[in-house]
């Protein structure tokens, strides 16, 4: 009981989790309050991810980084071109274009090189994406033609249809992790898919033919009961938190026995990080905090029950995260699966461009 409630505000994953929905006065904006110039909140994502990013490329070249859903950060997406010309239109004393909106034909565009979302998109080794076959999931036809390698997370209707979603993902040569209940997801080492089993080692995320998304560790009484029960498995990749139960810290020999499957061969051993959010289980939660008080504690989480989004831009929150990132990459990880990275949705939905 005490390590599900440790754990409560790490089990969700955004898009399959739905806590804190919008409240009305979300919904029905202030018109009379329209902004004067719209912040940038995916460039400010981008810019955070690619400071993390830049300093565990530096100190581990084959680093790997995974980001969970984000495409549109991917490229200079529609949303900033129709941002420039909405401030544009609200600078200029004559707007060329009223509409300040993009053409409507736009499709994603490769980014101009040296740019942050060019670099950007080369850093990256793979982005995880909700309901490609069991859903509306689309892939970024820019990150396809770059080869970006593809993790799909499957929430289907029955058996039948999560086996289909795995023979697709084996013909589309996509990792994928699937599961039929919410209450079995991200939270126990059962079959999401073991129809590929091998002893190969893994050395890139290409290399892997399956996953284990372990992000909830509530159901384990133990540190050590939760090692255990991984290393009875055979899984290429394993996503799990870096700290069990957001506070209990993994050692040497923790890591070093995890980086292999039961059968003796080598896999990928990748942490789990919120880039925009924080709740009252993390370590360096401080006792004063509350939602509003720092200021850039701002709402509760829409995938966790006590999670809150933070201002992700704010200088003492880039602080906190870098601090916790750096003893990641110092910990031993292959790589780490950023989450929270749709987060900047909610703060341009409170800022709509029409």
């Amino acid at each position: 009981m005490l390590a599900a409630l440790l754990n409560n505000a790490a089990a969700g994953l955004y898009g399959f989790h739905h806590y804190n929905p919008y409240t009305r006065q979300e919904r029905i904006l202030n018109s009379s309050t329209i902004p004067q110039n719209i912040f940038n909140y995916r460039k400010a994502m981008r810019d955070n991810l690619l400071m993390l990013i830049r300093y565990a490329k530096a100190q581990n070249p084959a680093f790997k980084i995974i980001t969970h859903e984000g495409q549109d950060l991917l490229t200079k997406s529609r949303w900033e071109y129709d941002r420039e010309g909405y401030n544009r239109a609200r600078m200029e004393a004559e707007a060329k274009d009223d509409s300040f909106l993009f053409h409507h034909n736009f499709t994603e565009q490769e980014p101009k090189r040296y740019t942050d979302a060019y670099d950007y998109l080369q850093l990256v080794d793979a982005v995880a994406l909700n309901n490609l076959y069991c859903g509306n999931g689309k892939e970024n036809q820019v990150a396809k033609n770059h080869g970006l390698s593809s993790i799909t997370i499957e929430q289907c209707a029955d058996q039948n249809a999560l086996e289909a979603s795995q023979v697709s993902a084996m013909i589309d040569k996509k990792i994928t992790y699937g599961f039929t209940s919410l209450a079995d997801a991200f939270n126990n080492t059962g079959d999401h898919n073991s129809l590929n089993d091998s002893s190969k080692n893994i050395e890139e995320v290409d290399d892997a033919q399956n996953i284990l998304i372990i992000t909830d560790d509530s159901r384990y009484s133990s540190k050590e009961a939760f090692v255990a029960d991984l290393l009875k498995t055979n899984y290429d990749i394993i996503i799990m938190k870096p700290l069990f139960a957001n506070h209990e810290r993994f050692d040497a020999e923790d890591l070093r026995r995890l980086h292999f499957k039961r059968n003796g061969s080598k896999r990928l051993l990748i942490a789990e990080l919120n880039v925009s959010e924080t709740s009252p289980q993390d370590y360096f939660w401080q006792k004063d905090w509350a939602k509003g008080s720092p200021s850039w504690l701002v709402r509760e989480s829409f995938s966790s029950p006590d999670g809150i989004i933070v201002r992700y831009w704010d200088p003492e929150w880039q602080k906190i995260i870098s601090r916790y990132f750096k003893d990641i990459v110092n910990e031993g990880f292959d790589g780490i699966f950023f989450t929270g990275v749709e987060n900047y949705h909610y703060f341009e939905d409170q800022n709509p461009l029409e």
